[in-house]
């Protein structure tokens, strides 16, 4: 649950440094930010639809700032949106999280990264870097699902570089005694002492990018007999499929000393979860294992749910960034505006899923575009 408001808000967006010449100053930064993040939850993204936005709901925007220039033109909203700092923007976001958040004992957080494909043309993609070919804007993200919260972005030049982002990512968080879960590519012994530095515990999936650790689990859990068990009951057709998931525990001294050693941090328990999986009308059956590697001490039943629940990030935050707010095909491409709006729609995600309403999200941005004063309870003004 989150406690700000318009006061700190705007607190925040005050630390953000102004890229103008400040002679040149028309429309100050914070009357601008405040348009976009208004805008964003009434649904309007495109640099037009924000002004257009601004200039019909100009008289209640100056009763919580002056505006006294008006709206800025849809090329000055691009033009400063392209050249803030982003590393400032994206800590004015966390900071702004963090303000008032209080997240549940033992909370999970999922990390995961996410490539926002439009951000630079097809030629650009294509084109070697050394020739000036320009990579799409590539985030990583920080999800906690039981708050329904995005609690952080850090931009990294591709995914690779996740694992030399993610320390940085936790120092601007605060992940004590949280779960923090990641797939493959965090399954480094780097990343295992970064996040038990930071007094949380990891879950990461374990796939080839370490053979020889993989190869000993599986054997482990192959010769095993005592691991401990749960199994979900057959769920209802997801997709025209009946899916059951097994989970099976070992304690991480199963393992040969040599592979468990002190170089990865805190390890305690191995996970293995088999998927089984059967189209509606058809006896042919689907299997496929996963392999984990935790820190916590857990049984068989939380770390099913700590499993499925990884899910989220991608089912309740990157879906939801796509299809309802179109960022996949966003083509924000001047400077770094692609970063900076991705802040915003954060802003815009994190409001709208602080509202208790059971609704979709389509129909609260209808609302606030619709009536002030349920923009207002969602802005917290």
């Amino acid at each position: 649950m989150m406690t700000s408001n318009l006061t700190s808000l705007l607190t925040d967006f005050a630390t953000l440094p102004d890229p103008r010449i400040a002679r040149r100053r028309q429309y100050p930064l914070l009357e601008i930010l405040l348009v976009c993040v208004s805008a964003g939850v009434s649904g309007y993204g495109g640099w037009e639809e924000i002004a257009d936005f601004g200039c019909a709901k100009l008289a209640w925007l100056r009763t919580y700032l002056p505006f006294e220039q008006g709206i800025a033109s849809h090329d000055t909203l691009n033009r400063v949106m392209s050249r803030l700092d982003p590393r400032a923007f994206e800590k004015c976001f966390i900071d702004w999280v963090r303000q008032g958040l209080v997240l549940p004992d033992g909370a999970q957080i999922c990390v995961d990264g996410k490539r926002l494909r439009r951000s630079a043309t097809a030629r650009q993609q294509q084109t070697p870097r050394a020739a000036g070919g320009v990579p799409a804007v590539h985030l990583l993200h920080a999800w906690c699902d039981e708050a329904g919260l995005c609690l952080g972005q850090y931009q990294t030049p591709d995914k690779a570089n996740e694992i030399t982002a993610l320390p940085t990512l936790l120092d601007l968080l605060d992940v004590r005694g949280c779960l923090l879960s990641m797939d493959a590519i965090g399954c480094q012994k780097s990343i295992t002492q970064a996040i038990t530095a930071a007094g949380a515990d990891y879950l990461l999936v374990l796939k080839g990018n370490q053979a020889a650790l993989q190869t000993a689990v599986l054997a482990a859990f192959a010769a095993s007999q005592k691991a401990e068990a749960t199994s979900t009951p057959p769920e209802k057709p997801v997709q025209g499929r009946h899916e059951t998931r097994t989970c099976r525990v070992l304690p991480a001294t199963v393992l040969p000393a040599q592979l468990r050693g002190p170089d990865w941090h805190a390890l305690h328990t191995l996970v293995e979860v088999r998927a089984t999986r059967r189209a509606v009308g058809s006896e042919q059956l689907q299997t496929e294992t996963r392999y984990y590697l935790s820190s916590r001490q857990a049984t068989a039943a939380d770390f099913q749910g700590y499993v499925r629940r990884h899910w989220g990030v991608e089912n309740r935050l990157h879906w939801v960034l796509d299809v309802v707010f179109g960022e996949d095909a966003c083509r924000k491409r001047a400077g770094d505006a692609a970063t900076n709006y991705a802040v915003i729609r954060k802003f815009v995600l994190n409001l709208l899923h602080e509202q208790p309403e059971k609704i979709s999200l389509n129909r609260k941005m209808n609302r606030c575009a619709l009536a002030d004063e349920y923009r207002e309870k969602c802005l917290r003004f």
